[in-house]
């Protein structure tokens, strides 16, 4: 009984859970887990080679693919929206009716950032196009038209 204490390999020290009997099979395991990494490594650098190698030669469109089951992603959210629309209750007994709509032109101005916002590059040079100096934490909103109705 005297072979079966525990130890940690070459140190003699106590170890739980390891007997020195078991030392040969932890360390067929360490290297059937090192080789299992290293053929893991290797396939996944073939294949990071050879889609570099289809990329290259023009032979894989990735915007395709993505383009593709994003129309099927969209379609089916649009789906799954107009059966939750269908099946929703009117919660309004009444129409609402729109009182006094009125059409607004609103003009171009300037607008206050959020701290440690910057304005866009689009939004710079349409200022400087139009002779704007923007300070810094300050953008440029273009001229729009805005819908306004009150509910009766």
């Amino acid at each position: 009984m005297q072979g079966k204490k525990d130890k940690i390999k070459g140190n003699d020290q106590a170890f739980d859970g390891v007997n020195e009997d078991d030392a040969p099979s932890a360390e067929k395991s360490r290297l059937k887990r090192k080789i299992g990494i290293g053929i893991a490594t290797g396939i996944a650098v073939v294949a990071a080679g050879v889609g570099i190698s289809l990329l290259a030669n023009g032979k894989l469109d990735f915007r395709a693919a993505l383009h593709t089951s994003a129309v099927k992603g969209t379609e089916a959210i649009a789906d799954g929206a107009a059966k939750a629309i269908a099946q929703a209750p009117n919660l309004l007994a009444e129409e609402p009716i729109a009182v006094d709509p009125k059409v607004v032109d609103v003009d171009w101005f300037i607008r206050k950032l959020p701290e440690s916002w910057h304005a866009s590059k689009d939004a710079i040079s349409y200022a400087n196009a139009i002779g704007v100096n923007l300070a810094e934490g300050q953008t440029i909103v273009r001229p729009q038209t805005r819908f306004y109705c009150r509910v009766a």
